[in-house]
């Protein structure tokens, strides 16, 4: 019965994986909110009712495709944090590995990232479980910072923004969760430039640099540094 079983546990992962491939297939050609199990089954030569034993619904198969998403970029920005950690010298060096490799996979994967930044899907609403992947991207991405405060590397402005208080409210899940201890007006930087980071990265994968930013990676390299200059890091 156990070689059965894992038998048909095999099966089963064989098929998912060929219905989330095809599921991608429809999201680059016609966007997320055209997903459609019924066009996927046709593709599959399957019977719509026969996707509803591995998926309940098009939301279920949605969040599968958004959660693979998320993992995959999770898994590039931890490989590259710790390439940076192995290899570069200084935090202002080590910040520069993660933003590079989640650019780099945005472009390789465009609508996986527009899965996971771009356009919500009208009525859907993303489960609880892409809150770990996008925590570990986030983590990947301060380590530097951390790193650099911890050892007092981290240059302290001599006359730091005052934070006020509904912002200090505003912030507090992240700050607890990532920055534990760290000056408040520290954490709003850091924040302004992962959302930066992601906004540039979104410009260039959506198309919206055409015949403006006519160097998008000159253009990066130069925003990414100087949001590591602006958050402390040397």
């Amino acid at each position: 019965m156990a070689i059965a079983r894992t038998a048909r546990e095999r099966v089963r992962e064989e098929m998912t994986a060929e219905i989330l491939a095809v599921a991608r297939e429809h999201v680059a050609r016609e966007g997320a909110a055209a997903l459609s199990l019924r066009s996927i089954a046709r593709d599959l030569e399957m019977a719509p009712s026969a996707l509803y034993r591995y998926f309940d619904g098009r939301d279920a198969l949605l969040s599968a495709l958004i959660l693979g998403a998320y993992e995959a970029l999770a898994a590039e920005a931890e490989q590259a944090a710790d390439e940076a950690e192995r290899s570069a010298r200084g935090d202002a060096k080590r910040w520069l590995f993660v933003p590079r490799a989640l650019r780099a996979w945005a472009l390789v994967h465009p609508h996986e990232w527009g899965l996971i930044f771009g356009t919500p899907v009208p009525g859907y609403e993303a489960p609880e479980d892409t809150v770990e992947p996008y925590a570990r991207v986030a983590a990947a991405l301060v380590r530097p910072v951390l790193a650099a405060r911890a050892a007092g590397r981290l240059r302290m402005d001599k006359r730091p923004r005052k934070v006020s208080g509904e912002l200090r409210d505003a912030v507090a899940p992240v700050a607890d969760g990532l920055f534990p201890g760290m000056p408040v007006e520290k954490v709003v930087l850091a924040i302004q430039a992962w959302t930066t980071i992601v906004g540039v990265i979104s410009l260039e994968v959506f198309g919206h640099w055409r015949n403006t930013i006519l160097h998008p990676e000159r253009f990066f390299e130069a925003t990414i540094r100087q949001v590591a200059e602006t958050i402390g890091l040397t």
